[in-house]
């Protein structure tokens, strides 16, 4: 079992309100009817072992959630960078706007969100109420 609590009723979105992706994703899954926890990484800070968790869950390392080209990220620390898991977390706290796209969480599926769309992939349509002759 994992640190981040999840349940099938609810999409945890991990995201970064500051950019076009990251709103429009809300946006989305918002208009869908899906229930979402918002977690925008500008106002609420994820612990370390939440960040490892999310990783892991989608699939990638701690770097990989990093765009190591955004200016955020090449102002501070440069061009061509290598990463290691200690410093990727050291940068998601100290600029979260170099988070590379929203994440999404619902129950035991995540998805990286690369448009707005992909959030559709975990709202689960709801037929209560619907009369299927």
């Amino acid at each position: 079992m994992g640190i981040i609590a999840t349940n099938e009723n609810q999409i945890k979105f991990i995201f970064d309100s500051s950019t076009k992706l990251g709103r429009e994703c809300q946006a989305y899954a918002a208009s869908a009817g899906a229930k979402i926890l918002a977690i925008d990484i500008n106002k609420t800070k994820i612990a370390d072992t939440e960040w490892a968790e999310i990783a892991e869950r989608v699939g990638k390392t701690l770097p990989e959630l990093i765009a190591t080209d955004h200016p955020a990220f090449t102002n501070t620390y440069g061009t061509n960078v290598e990463l290691d898991e200690n410093d990727a977390l050291k940068v998601l706290n100290k600029h979260p706007e170099a988070f590379v796209y929203p994440i999404a969480i619902r129950g035991n599926e995540a998805i990286v969100a690369h448009s707005f769309s992909d959030v559709l992939k975990l709202v689960k349509p709801d037929s209560s109420g619907i009369d299927i002759p």
